[in-house]
């Protein structure tokens, strides 16, 4: 007599070893001392990038501010007429005048979205090493995805740990991998996967090809007819349309940019130069984290923005009510308008004045921290690459557990009542709470 196995009979048996395969692997990963202490090292390097990060932008406000004095003299203000856009002096080259402004349309950025699975806890194929590849303006990501991280929670957060917006949605349907990009056509995203069938189907996305990625809305960039010319920008933020301007759009819409000298503008932008400054060492308190670096780096950030603070003439700036402690600015608001109306020229260049005003040191000051071979860009370099060490150290173990999981998978695959594991097991096959325990 022939006995026939039912197709669905195998596939039970394949999906039973499947979901024996991820268990094994989560249970060996539990108990790797070295990989928990891999993870532990790759979350204190996030956690130093993200707040390096967030001191650049910090210091960019301040450096901006900074900027706007040192281009315009502090004689020179901007006013809009409309609600789609605001402007800002941040270079040189500014000079008075009106300017019309139609916002066509603004940058967006490309947003991808899979289909919908149970849970955010749902396995996800075998849970073999895939690798993750996101190409976007000219530039690629890898992630490296393996059990147990082949879930929607595990994937969202292995994609954020690599830079990427990433994030779940989820309805009565189910979850969804939501995947936004960088404003600007030129950063439309191509997803290449290899390694595990089911993460390939789920994860990969080519423009125009179906699949189980859609796009839910398009990379693309901001259209803008300033004074009569068409001009485009990968950002909401556009320069070079108004010589020395910053425009920072908003929405859809007409609006009138003016520029124009007025003497009354220099009580304003030192005003808001001191509260640039002033907020400082708040805003970097707030960033404080308890990790031994990372605080030590924004302490001698303080330090050197003190030092700049301090690096103008005391006496100058007293003469015209402004004085400085600590790395703090205070005005004598009645005395600077005194000084500003018996010579508006003199105030202005205690300023800003070729490089030597104090707006100029700080923002120069900054800049230099900011840039490519500056103290921050090093350390963000540093870490980074220690980090990208760490991955690669984690997917060598991972791999190693992984085969490790195949081996105990296939043993009891093939553990029967004549086999060793079934010897040792009274006669029957073991199971995955024998082989797992």
């Amino acid at each position: 007599m022939t006995t026939t196995i039912s197709s669905r009979t195998t596939a039970n048996a394949n999906q039973g070893l499947a979901d024996l395969y991820g268990a094994a692997v989560k249970s060996l990963s539990a108990r790797n001392t070295g990989l928990q202490g891999i993870d532990a090292q790759i979350k204190r390097d996030d956690a130093r990038l993200s707040t390096l990060g967030r001191l650049a932008n910090v210091l960019d406000d301040v450096r901006s501010v900074a900027g706007t004095l040192a281009a315009s003299g502090l004689k020179l203000a901007t006013q809009v007429d409309g609600k789609v856009l605001d402007a800002r002096i941040t270079a040189s080259g500014a000079t008075a005048g009106a300017h019309k402004i139609d916002v066509k349309q603004l940058a967006q950025a490309q947003q991808l979205v899979t289909i919908r699975v149970p849970t955010a806890a749902t396995t996800i194929g075998s849970g073999a090493p895939t690798v993750v590849r996101i190409e976007a303006g000219g530039s690629a990501r890898t992630i490296r995805i393996g059990a147990p991280d082949n879930t929607p929670d595990g994937i969202a957060a292995a994609f954020k740990a690599a830079g990427i917006d990433a994030k779940l949605v989820s309805d009565d349907k189910g979850v969804a991998l939501s995947l936004t990009g960088q404003p600007g056509a030129a950063n439309a995203m191509r997803i290449g996967v290899s390694g595990d069938p089911a993460l390939q189907a789920l994860l990969s996305y080519q423009p125009g090809a179906r699949g189980a990625v859609t796009q839910a809305s398009a990379a693309q960039d901001a259209v803008v007819n300033v004074d009569g010319k068409t001009v485009t920008s990968g950002s909401n933020k556009l320069t070079g349309a108004i010589a020395g301007v910053t425009l920072d759009l908003k929405a859809k819409g007409a609006g009138t940019v003016t520029l124009a000298g007025d003497n009354t503008a220099i009580a304003k932008n030192v005003k808001a130069f001191a509260d640039a400054v002033n907020a400082l060492p708040g805003r970097l308190a707030a960033l404080k984290s308890g990790d031994t670096a990372s605080d030590r780096t924004l302490a001698q950030i303080q330090d050197q923005v003190t030092r700049l603070v301090g690096g103008v003439d005391p006496t100058a700036l007293a003469a015209i009510g402004v004085s400085t402690k600590n790395g703090k600015l205070a005005i004598d608001a009645a005395k600077l308008d005194a000084a500003i109306a018996a010579d508006p020229d003199r105030v202005a260049k205690l300023f800003a004045n070729g490089g030597s005003g104090l707006a100029d040191k700080v923002g120069t000051g900054i800049a230099q921290q900011l840039a490519t071979g500056g103290t921050l860009a090093g350390q963000a370099a540093a870490v980074a690459k220690d980090r990208d060490t760490l991955a690669d150290k984690k997917t060598q173990m991972t791999q190693a557990v992984n085969a490790q999981a195949s081996n105990l998978v296939q043993q009891y695959a093939n553990a029967g009542s004549n086999s060793l594991f079934g010897l040792m097991n009274g006669g029957r096959p073991m199971s995955a709470f024998d082989f797992l325990a």
